[in-house]
C-alpha cells in the first residue's frame, strides 16, 4: 500500500490513494478501497483503509508519513464490521502471531509469521533499482575500457555478469556467465568488483538486496 502527499494553500496534507481488490495501488476507476492518513500514534502514523464507499477495510500504523511501511499493528475487518484479522507488522511484513476470525467473530486458527528470512530474500526487480557510481554508461565505460583482451583474442559472443547488489551497495556472488575466456572473465569480475559501493535497490522504501544480470560487449 503506498500514499501521496500534496501542498496546497493549506500547506502539507493527506490524499486518498487508491487501492485495487487485493490492496495494490490502482486508478480511481477501477478501485476497491482507498487509503488515507488520520494522525499519529507517537513516532507512527496512522493508516485507514475505507471501501469506496465509506466502511473501515483495515486501521494500523506506518513507519513512514508516506504510508508505505507497515509498522505495528494492525487490523483487518469483515465488510460486516467485525474484526476478520490483527497483528502486528514488521518493516513492512507480517510478523508473529495473527488472530483470525470468520464473519460472525467465531476465532479461526492462527497464523505464525516469521518475517526475518524476508528480509534477506533477493529481488530481481524491485521498485527501485540499483544504480552504479556515475551511471550505468560509467559503468560501462569502466568494464569495456579496463577489461583488456590478450593479445590476438578476439570474442566471439557477448558475455553475461551476473552479481547481487547488498543493501550496504556492496556487490557479492559475482559470476559471469557463458564466459569465452577464463582471463577475461578473471578481469570482468574484478572490474564489476571495483565500481562498488552501490546506491542499493529498495522496496517500500527500505534498501533490498537485488541480483543484476548485464549484457557485456568487447
Amino acid at each position: 500500500m503506498q500514499a501521496v502527499m500534496s501542498v496546497g494553500d493549506g500547506g502539507p496534507k493527506n490524499e486518498k490513494v487508491y487501492l485495487s481488490e487485493v490492496l495494490e495501488p490502482t486508478s480511481k476507476g477501477k478501485a476497491t478501497y482507498y487509503l488515507q492518513q488520520e494522525g499519529k500514534d507517537g513516532d507512527l502514523f496512522i493508516g485507514k483503509v475505507y471501501t469506496m464507499t465509506g466502511e473501515l477495510k483495515a486501521e494500523g500504523r506506518f513507519q513512514d508519513e508516506a504510508l508505505m511501511i507497515e509498522q505495528g499493528p494492525f487490523v483487518f475487518f469483515h465488510s460486516n464490521g467485525k474484526i476478520e484479522s490483527k497483528g502486528n507488522y514488521a518493516l513492512g511484513y507480517k510478523t508473529g502471531v495473527w488472530e483470525r476470525y470468520d464473519k460472525w467473530g467465531q476465532p479461526l486458527a492462527e497464523k505464525v509469521y516469521d518475517h526475518e528470512p524476508l528480509l534477506n530474500i533477493v529481488y530481481n526487480l524491485a521498485e527501485t533499482m540499483p544504480k552504479a557510481p556515475g551511471g550505468e554508461k560509467e559503468f560501462v565505460r569502466i568494464i569495456t575500457e579496463k577489461v583488456k583482451l590478450p593479445p590476438g583474442k578476439e570474442l566471439n559472443k557477448n558475455i553475461t555478469a551476473s552479481f547481487i547488489v547488498e543493501k550496504s551497495g556492496a556487490i557479492s556472488n559475482v559470476k559471469v556467465i557463458d564466459g569465452d575466456s577464463g582471463e577475461v572473465d578473471e578481469q570482468l569480475v574484478e572490474m564489476i568488483k571495483s565500481t562498488q559501493p552501490w546506491q542499493p535497490g529498495a522496496e517500500k522504501g527500505l534498501p533490498v538486496r537485488v541480483e543484476m544480470r548485464m549484457p557485456v560487449q568487447f
